[in-house]
């Protein structure tokens, strides 16, 4: 899908004419032990006659030096430290750092920081709310202000000043990796800074469409967090995306994890091969389908490498209709466009024009 949407003019998987600029939002295990996200291989083309698109991952500063050597094996590769400009944070990117889901079960400091952003207004500013915020501190507790400043730091430490950053994180064409893989960064702060991400990627200016990926997502998403920040900002884009020009791409190998509120907006569902009947259930209950539990689940048992089952109702097919003749017989009429509705598609993904950076590796070899 990554190929299609960001390599144009290559005739053999397809017609794009202008590659879209695209952002993929990763998240897993930190450390000496950590991968490359596997949609940064989309910078790795197999032929040399392939123009490859630019790649661009940017980590957490504090694994900056380990994440460049996860990712040195992906030599069209540019990684930097995520760092945020002052002028691109607003009282949203505030409240999306405090993990603020609503005024009312707020604690007391909170409030505090509501009132300061109230007053602050349009004419916020970063270096103003936290000049605000040091005067408010002489009025809390202790406990109050170690809660507080743990909120700050992190958002601080992504900030940079005007002059840190010389170019936009996303650019027509440019696939943008923010990997926020880092031992420190826990799956709800990695939340808040993905809603922050997906916020400035939604304002950039580019001329050409926009799609977001949301990988892994069941390492950062929760079914029994439905009201956070980044669920609420996903679920508002895929309600607005054909405003938008943009189009949103959930991968999850645990569907059962991604809020229900998100699954009912699914338009299409891809299964690749899994033997939990949990998971079948999970996403056919939410998306049209006029098959029975046994019978769906047993078809995506049955798919073989490359295989996939789609549902999606408001796709176009070739079908042939059938109607029954007053003596009872059975007539075939002309194939005929119309949607899938309820019905379901056996599909073979072709083979990658780029690296497959997610190729199993064998326990034996030979």
């Amino acid at each position: 899908m990554l190929e299609n949407m960001l390599y144009s003019g290559c005739s053999s998987i397809g017609s794009c004419k202008e590659a879209l600029s695209g952002l993929v939002l990763h998240f897993s295990e930190g450390g000496s032990g950590a991968q490359p996200c596997e949609a940064a291989w989309i910078g790795c083309p197999k032929g040399e006659d392939v123009n490859s698109p630019p790649v661009h991952v940017y980590v957490s500063h504090s694994s900056y030096a380990t994440m460049k050597q996860v990712y040195a094996p992906l030599a069209n590769v540019e990684v930097s430290p995520l760092h945020f400009l002052e002028t691109e944070l607003d009282a949203q990117a505030i409240l999306s750092m405090m993990a603020l889901g609503s005024s009312e079960s707020a604690p007391l400091y909170m409030h505090s920081i509501l009132s300061i952003l109230r007053e602050l207004g349009e004419g916020f500013t970063y270096r103003g709310f936290l000049s605000e915020i040091d005067k408010a501190k002489k009025d809390m507790n202790p406990a109050q202000k170690a809660m507080l400043s743990q909120r700050l730091a992190l958002l601080d430490s992504f900030v940079l000043p005007e002059q840190g950053r010389k170019k936009s994180l996303f650019r027509n064409g440019q696939l943008t990796v923010v990997d926020l893989s880092d031992p420190f960064i826990d799956p709800t702060s990695a939340c808040s800074l993905f809603e922050i991400v997906t916020r400035l990627f939604v304002r950039s200016k580019t001329n050409a469409g926009k799609f977001l990926v949301v990988d892994e997502a069941h390492k950062y998403l929760s079914a029994n967090r439905g009201d956070t920040g980044l669920t609420k900002a996903l679920t508002s884009l895929v309600r607005q995306q054909r405003h938008l020009s943009m189009r949103v791409v959930i991968s999850t190998q645990e569907p059962t994890a991604v809020p229900p509120v998100l699954m009912d907006l699914v338009s299409i569902a891809i299964f690749h091969r899994f033997s939990s009947p949990a998971w079948w259930e999970a996403v056919a209950k939410r998306v049209c389908a006029d098959v029975s539990a046994a019978q769906g689940f047993e078809q995506v048992v049955k798919l073989k490498t490359g295989q996939a089952l789609v549902l999606c109702p408001s796709g176009l097919g070739l079908f042939t209709t059938t109607r029954r003749t007053p003596s009872g017989a059975v007539v075939h009429g002309k194939p005929q466009v119309a949607h899938f509705g309820q019905r379901y598609m056996l599909m073979k993904t072709r083979r990658k024009i780029t690296v497959d950076g997610g190729a199993s590796i064998m326990a034996l070899n030979g």
